[in-house]
């Protein structure tokens, strides 16, 4: 790719700041580090890693690793790494980390460009530089002249690093450490320079994720996991891990948050007995592996905070001797610098996770809240307190007062306006009360509860207060039809006991014609009958609502079901004329008869029954036309039944009650009637079974038609 002359000068400006920083007098990582920030102003990059081998600059080698200061804390793929170092060119592509994918932890899913280049010269692989970032069409190509312009540098710096170590004596030493252990020159500055990136860390993944990076980078470990320590559980969480490929550990790729037992492997043994531990060759030594087949040398050592140990490192390598006292030291060191940072972020986890807990349960309560200043501001609320006002995200404006904006809203749908603004005025002259009302609320009907209550800080001063807000509708129509239950039984059963117990009296007591004695007996049996049904009706709603009552379904003619209760009603229709309309070769219908014959049978009696002074009675089956059925009736073939009345009629705004448990009309005509307000919830419940629909028409003192709906026979069920 060709560059411009701008582009051009900025590369090799760029090439020779990288040579004058690779090439100076600090230790390796310092230098990387130096040139990981050069080349983010380049080539701009997420996070960067540098794998090489020192001594020898051969694969297989003593590998290690070199990570930017500001470290990711998605986990590295070593996967890209060796296809990279296989195929020896450049590398492009999109990748995806976080979510589920290994060591993602609870790091959200994110798509990341990446980019790896070998590090070839004089016809050698000395390592690979990566480089990632969260723009996935980040790290094109137009920067591909550069970084091939770069490798010959991080090759010379890398073989000058690997002849500096190869002269260096075994077992070099510097003076003791502030944590009382030996380290050698370049791994006391290599602690050195953590120290601002472990003061600055507060999130507990990534201070783990730096942490795990750097034991890997000072250690050359090829593998390497931090886990917390769950002491209730006596377990092990892995937290974050890095280089364990699926076919050496299949048990860590199955998931961030893996545990096992503080009794298995060298990690459990380090925790439970607070202390560094180094194995060296883990196969001589039954039970402490815990990295996994394919490696040999582990090392573990617990982050202690007081006398417990709240996480462990642990590295592994397939190499014998990959660890010494080195290494053993470094790490030891490492995670006694850990101790202050890692207790601030396991304090910030426990904050925000109770924070992150308190906001779901704010959230999902069903109950509305919102927090007001001592202006009468809505700083927050739930979505429950917007649902419940029906606000539609008004509440969420900068500025929403309840004393203005709430009773505005409100207003059209106020039964009493006073008392929304007069309990405003309480809660301002009473601040450190709490404060109850009940609010009613038009169109739809519902009742709600409303509690106010002073807020305050940490110096009991009074910052605003808790507006908690509950539906009590349901609540309150359950208490109104209890007391309607008690109310309408109570007199209906009373009215045909007292008729059955007078009666009887009288008949024991003296003898009577036997004219006179068959008109009591005929109203006992009247009365009993009335109780027999008003029982029926209570246990027939009990069974509907408990879902026991199940459907005989056959193909029948409606015709013989309207003949059959023209007789059973011959006595019933003294004062009345029944008339019956049934279309010729009307088709069958998929129905229960009982439950279709109790239908038209509670249409029937209720047509006479509120028809006191006499009249028509109208019965009409036919087959549903398309205009026939309301607007949002199911499609298909259908009948439609309906009864129509010249009695009393029901007002309009009687309507949509009716078909409501133990709901009856409140005027004289039908206190006089009585009933115990059972038959149309029962009648429109079994339409509904059947998959129909009922509906009433009325004009008040002109009478009523009910009309039902019953599903035609198919094809199938007259087979």
């Amino acid at each position: 790719m060709t560059l411009s002359s701008d582009q051009s000068a900025q590369a090799l400006a760029a090439l020779g700041a990288a040579a004058r920083l690779l090439y100076g007098d600090d230790p390796l990582h310092v230098r990387l580090h130096g040139f990981f920030d050069l080349l983010r102003e380049t080539v701009h990059h997420r996070d960067a890693r540098l794998t090489c081998w020192l001594q020898s600059a051969r694969p297989g080698s003593a590998r290690q690793q070199f990570y930017s200061a500001d470290a990711w804390p998605y986990p590295w793929d070593d996967g890209l790494t060796r296809t990279v170092a296989r195929e020896g060119v450049i590398s492009r592509r999109v990748i995806g980390l976080g979510g589920d994918g290994a060591g993602g932890g609870l790091l959200p899913a994110v798509r990341a460009a990446y980019l790896g280049a070998p590090i070839l010269w004089g016809g050698r692989l000395w390592g690979v530089l990566e480089l990632r970032t969260d723009h996935a069409d980040g790290l094109r190509a137009a920067a591909d002249d550069l970084i091939a312009g770069l490798m010959p540098l991080l090759a010379a710096a890398i073989a000058e690093e690997g002849r500096h170590q190869l002269s260096l004596p075994s077992g070099e030493r510097a003076s003791d450490t502030p944590t009382g252990l030996t380290l050698s020159a370049p791994d006391k500055q290599r602690l050195a320079a953590l120290n601002s990136s472990l003061d600055e860390a507060i999130d507990l993944h990534e201070l783990l994720s730096l942490l795990l990076h750097r034991a890997l980078e000072a250690s050359g470990a090829e593998a390497g996991a931090v886990a917390l320590v769950d002491h209730e559980q006596r377990e092990l969480v892995l937290h974050t891990f890095e280089g364990f490929a699926e076919d050496i550990d299949v048990g860590l790729q199955s998931g961030p948050r893996q545990r096992w037992s503080l009794e298995t492997g060298l990690g459990g043994q380090a925790a439970q007995g607070r202390r560094a531990l180094l194995v060296r060759d883990v196969t001589v030594e039954p039970g402490m592996s815990g990295a996994g087949a394919g490696f040999r040398a582990e090392l573990a050592a617990p982050i202690l905070i007081g006398d417990r140990a709240e996480a462990v490192i642990i590295l592994g390598s397939p190499r014998s001797d990959a660890f010494g006292e080195d290494e053993l030291s470094f790490v030891r060191a490492l995670c006694a610098r850990a101790t202050q940072p890692l207790s601030r972020a396991m304090h910030y986890q426990e904050a925000i996770e109770g924070a992150l807990y308190l906001g779901q349960v704010f959230s999902s309560l069903p109950t509305g809240l919102a927090l007001i200043d001592i202006n009468g501001r809505v700083l927050r609320s739930n979505p429950s307190w917007e649902a419940l006002w029906g606000l539609h995200g008004r509440a969420r404006r900068e500025s929403f007062h309840i004393s203005l904006d709430l009773i505005a809203h409100l207003l059209p749908r106020l039964s009493e306006p006073l008392g929304l603004t007069e309990f405003c005025d309480r809660v301002l002259r009473s601040p450190s009360q709490d404060l109850m009302t009940t609010i009613h609320l038009l169109k739809p009907n519902q009742e709600l509860e409303v509690r106010s209550v002073p807020t305050r800080d940490s110096n009991d001063r009074i910052t605003g207060r808790l507006w908690a807000v509950s539906d009590v509708t349901r609540e309150r129509e359950s208490d109104r039809l209890k007391s309607e239950f008690v109310s309408i039984v109570s007199h209906e059963l009373r009215t045909p006991l007292t008729s059955i117990l007078g009666y009887t009296e009288l008949l024991m007591s003296r003898d009577f014609a036997p004219e006179e004695r068959q008109q009591f007996i005929s109203t006992v049996y009247t009365e009993a009958e009335r109780l027999s049904q008003l029982v029926e009706d209570l246990l027939g709603m009990s069974r509907i609502e408990a879902g026991k009552v199940k459907l005989n379904r056959w193909v029948m003619s409606l015709t013989n079901i309207a003949y059959e209760l023209t007789k059973q009603l011959n006595t019933s229709l003294m004062n009345h004329r029944l008339l019956i309309d049934i279309q010729s070769e009307l088709p069958p219908v998929y129905a229960d008869r009982d439950k279709v014959k109790q239908i038209i049978f509670n249409l029937l009696t209720n047509a006479i029954k509120y028809s006191p002074g006499g009249g028509e009675i109208q019965l009409r089956i036919h087959e549903a036309r398309p205009r026939d059925l309301p607007v949002n009736h199911p499609e298909g073939r259908w009948v439609v039944v309906s009864v129509r009345d010249q009695g009393i009629g029901i007002a309009p705004e009687d309507l949509p009650q009716i078909w409501e448990r133990f709901y009856r009309v409140d005027n004289t005509n039908t206190r006089r009637i009585g009933g115990t307000g059972l038959g149309l919830s029962i009648t429109r419940a079994l339409v509904e079974m059947h998959g129909g629909q009922i509906n009433v028409e009325s004009v008040l003192g002109r009478g009523s038609r009910f009309f039902f709906t019953l599903p035609v026979a198919n094809e199938l069920a007259r087979r």
